[in-house]
Formats: structure tokens, sequence, C-alpha cells
């Protein structure tokens, strides 16, 4: 597996939904190994001076991760030519693990830039490539300029075979290249062992714990604080949903350079009180934090196929989430939840507001949510499809 994206003692949860499929695979009887450059800017600065402390060889729950340094500017500035950093960075050491290990397949986790090296290293070792498509490598990456698209092109048309985690991710890919074979579209998915829903006395005890309130809707949120996830939009649906004297109080797991902002204007909406920041949470505490809210919120202004709405319908409960990219592909309108459009507070609001005032539809749509996610959205789910994909390429 050929990931920038992966835990490390610096970001514990970074590509957690790397790892989760890692452990999917290896639960069916495949061998994995991770190969993970970490990040070195010269001189060094201030944010990748604790890159060092990552060891070169790591394990993460028993899995082997290899942390190459790869060369790496902030904001963005290599443009293309970060593919031929990433490139440097893993050729040697795919090489020598090849030579100790003859693996069968490289597992590339987004085009650009693991993508395009894999291809390059797979043609020079006779290995087959596969890469997954996750959102930013079809969406942000080519808006950079015509360098940057070019190496998502060849990277599309490098690799032999293309897994994309939506319909709508897939449409986009095909708009950039034509790939050598059909993508195969497999979901992302949820740890159903952990996910899961959660009795009245649990979900009380894990409220006491985040200093929730204990009788009331509570709505929740997990993902970072940054522009694209729409969080000021939540705070703005809150302040409207608030003033129609619903009680509704909303969890928000997670950090980003946006959080001041939203506390802000949360206490200027009058609802500080009702609004509740928990910071980062570890991952095997995501699963709690969802379990204390009545519905999960999701609205994001761009997404590939989000992971934390497979956890949250795991977790049986009812979804609100923006219409935007694969999300219409796993959240059911009026089924397991409500789609609203982008940037749209007062939708948002309202489609919130529906299941606040109504916990029997809420928990309705949250039991079908549960049952949906079981079928198709967890791991051993896309595992399974993975290794079917595994046997295409290397037949």
């Amino acid at each position: 597996m050929l990931s920038h994206m992966y835990p490390s003692p610096v970001n514990p949860t970074a590509g957690i939904f790397v790892h989760e499929q890692v452990l999917a695979l290896a639960r069916r009887g495949h061998d994995v190994r991770v190969v993970s450059p970490v990040g070195i800017a010269p001189p060094l600065l201030p944010r990748y001076r604790a890159h060092r402390r990552v060891p070169r060889l790591d394990f993460v729950q028993d899995v082997p991760v290899l942390h190459p340094r790869k060369l790496t500017l902030p904001r963005a500035l290599l443009a293309h030519r970060n593919a031929d950093a990433m490139l440097a960075a893993v050729r040697g050491p795919l090489r020598r693990v090849h030579r100790r290990w003859p693996f069968d397949v490289i597992h590339a986790q987004m085009l650009v830039p693991d993508g395009w090296a894999a291809a390059r290293v797979g043609a020079d070792l006779g290995v087959p490539v596969l890469a997954t498509v996750h959102r930013a490598d079809v969406l942000d990456v080519p808006a950079r300029g015509d360098g940057s698209r070019r190496r998502v092109a060849e990277a599309i048309t490098g690799v032999g075979q293309i897994a994309s985690v939506s319909e709508a991710i897939r449409v986009a890919t095909e708009a950039i290249a034509t790939p050598r074979r059909p993508i195969a579209v497999v979901p992302n998915g949820a740890d159903h062992r952990v996910f899961r829903p959660r009795d009245a006395r649990e979900v009380a005890a894990i409220r006491a714990e985040l200093g929730v309130p204990a009788e009331g809707p509570v709505i929740s949120y997990v993902g970072k604080l940054v522009p694209r996830k729409g969080v000021d939009d939540l705070i703005e649906a809150m302040g409207r949903l608030l003033r129609t004297g619903d009680g509704a109080t909303l969890v928000i797991a997670g950090m980003g350079a946006e959080r001041a902002g939203l506390e802000r204007r949360a206490a200027e909406l009058g609802i500080a009180d009702r609004v509740r920041f928990v910071g980062k949470v570890p991952h095997d505490t995501v699963p709690l934090v969802m379990s204390a809210g009545d519905l999960f919120v999701l609205p994001s202004l761009s997404e590939g196929l989000p992971t934390v709405v497979c956890e949250a319908m795991a977790c049986g409960l009812p979804v609100v989430a923006t219409a935007v990219d694969g999300t219409p592909e796993i959240v059911r309108d009026g089924e397991t939840g409500f789609l609203v459009p982008p940037r749209d507070p007062a939708a948002l609001a309202d489609a919130l507001g529906r299941l606040v005032e109504d916990p029997a539809l809420a928990r309705a749509m949250g039991r079908r949510a549960h049952e949906i996610a079981m079928d198709t959205y967890t791991w051993d789910a896309n595992a399974e499809r993975t290794e079917a994909l595994y046997e295409e390429i290397c037949a």
C-alpha cells in the first residue's frame, strides 16, 4: 500500500480510512505492508519539524509501515513536481522491499502524487498497480494548473486499474482522461465492530462524559473545521433552529483554523451554550461522540464519499447532509435522512428541525441507515471488492 496519508506518531488520525482498509484486507488473509513518505521541508519549517520524530520503520496495529523522507513545501508550492518528489522518495524503498518480499500489487491511495509514482515503479518492477481516487486528486489538484492536470491525466492512463470511492468521482476522473480499464466504484466503509448503535444507558453515559445535556435532542458533527466542511453554515442553521424554540444541542468534534471564528459566531447568535466544541478526538472516541447525538450532520461543500457518513449510519443515526458529489449516493433523501443544497443555512435548519421535532421519524431513519450501512458500507465489503480487483489485474 502506497499512501502519503497514514497514521504516525506525529498524527495518529492521518489517513485513518486507509489504515481501516489495510486492516480489512489483512482480515481476508492478505499480507499488506505500507509505504508512507514523511514530508521534510528544507530548511525545516516549524510545521514539519515534528516529522523528524517519525521512525523510518513503524508498526501500526502490527502493520509494518515504512516512512521514507520526501521533499515537501507548504501551500502546494511544488505544484506538479510533487509527483516527482514522491517518485524520488519511494522508488528506492519499493525496489528494496520487492527484492526481499516480492509483492503482487502496488495499491496507491490517490492518483497524484501516489498513483503517478506507483505507475512508474510498477512498470520498472513488472508489478500491476491499482489506484484509489478519492476526491481532491480529480477535483482540486487539476485546478492548480496545466502541469498538475497533466500529472493527474498521466496517472489515470498509467495505472492498471482505478477504484473510485463514488460514482460522482468516477465521472470526474473520466472527464480528465481515459483509463486503461473501466473504473470500478468501491465505496468507503465503517468498522461495524466499533461504529454500532448504542442503548439508552450507554448514550446517557457518553453525554455525561462530554458535558452534554442528558435530555433533549443532540446533533453531532465530526470533521475538520475548515471552509470546505461548511461548519459556518451549520452554526448559522443552529441559530435559526434555536430561534424556533427547538432546544437542540450541537456537539462538534474536530479542529481547524475556523474554530475561533465559529465560536465567536455562536456567541454572537446567542447559542454558545448550545454548541459544544470538544476538539480533536482519537479515532476510537469518534463512535462515542457520534452516539451522543440523535442525528448526524455533514454540511460540506464537497465530498468524495464521506467515510464519516458511513460511520454515522453504522451507528444507527439519520444523516442530514448537503447534496454534493458522492454524498447523495449514500444518504437516501427521505429514507435515511435528508439532503439539502450546500450553502443554504435555512434549508439545513429546516431539515435538522424535522428530525429534532419528530424523534420517531429520526429513529426509523436511523434504523434504515444502519441496515444499508451493514449491507454495503463496511470496510469488510470494501476489502472484498478490492480483492476482486487485485485478482483481475494479476490474472
